[in-house]
């Protein structure tokens, strides 16, 4: 558990929330659960609020944030986008068709948009690291992710930059699979709407719950992620390669497509 907040709230029941979760919808990843499942999963685990941020789509309909809203959660439209290779968390985002450089990023600020950097400092390609500060007038808070133990924490640079540059923080669990939700999240002391929780987001009204992993647990998710880094991997190749091949079809009638 990080420190509490240090303004004076009143009268508020803390929201718990997390803000970064994949799902089967995901185009990229392998992930077992529906949205659907993810939400009662919420509502028996007590979450007041999630986002499902899957990659490069936003899974969200009125269908699903009435079943939310059925279940007592309040669902927040959310994607997880790539710019430059580097993932960012868009909250609410504007209809926008693509974000594809960071001066693009600028363009989705808003009051009603939260732009949330993702484990930033995480080993890996697609962790901001130094477009973090290059960019830092872009976002609006910074992630402290579930995946760390004891021992091993890149989350520890973040709370320093936090620190140093005055971004709020807040805890997401980041989860592809159903037993890393609920190991890292937030408790936001605001109203149950979307404008009262990016403004106590803005305002550090924010509590960080999160516990480290024991080395088992971060061992059985390293390879559990690895496998499925794989699997989309060769899937993504064999669907490439019908592609070109339904393409070279087009062009020579004669040759069969299985």
């Amino acid at each position: 558990m990080l420190k509490k907040p240090t303004h004076t709230i009143k009268r508020l029941r803390p929201l718990k929330a997390d803000l970064h979760i994949h799902t089967a919808e995901d185009p990229l990843d392998r992930v077992r659960y529906t949205a659907k499942e993810l939400i009662s999963k919420a509502a028996d685990e007590g979450f007041d609020v999630i986002s499902i941020t899957n990659h490069q789509i936003m899974t969200f309909s009125p269908e699903l944030f009435s079943y939310a809203q059925e279940r007592k959660v309040l669902l927040i439209p959310g994607v997880e986008v790539t710019i430059k290779r580097r993932h960012v968390l868009l909250l609410n985002p504007p209809p926008v068709k693509v974000c594809s450089d960071f001066s693009h990023l600028s363009k989705v600020r808003r009051p009603e948009t939260l732009v949330v950097a993702p484990h930033p400092y995480f080993p890996g390609t697609y962790s901001l690291n130094g477009h973090l500060l290059k960019h830092r007038k872009l976002f609006d808070a910074l992630e402290y992710c579930h995946f760390y133990s004891p021992r091993i924490n890149f989350n520890q640079k973040t709370v320093e930059v936090c620190q140093s540059h005055g971004f709020p923080l807040i805890g997401n669990s980041d989860a592809h699979f159903l037993s890393q939700f609920g190991t890292t999240y937030s408790l936001i002391y605001a109203e149950k709407n979307l404008e009262s929780i990016f403004t106590a987001i803005r305002a550090k009204r924010v509590e960080v719950i999160t516990r480290p992993l024991t080395p088992f647990e971060m061992g059985s998710i390293a390879r559990r992620f690895l496998g499925m880094k794989l699997h989309a991997k060769i899937v993504g190749h064999h669907r490439r390669a019908k592609l070109r091949l339904i393409e070279s079809k087009e062009r020579n009638p004669y040759l069969r497509v299985a």
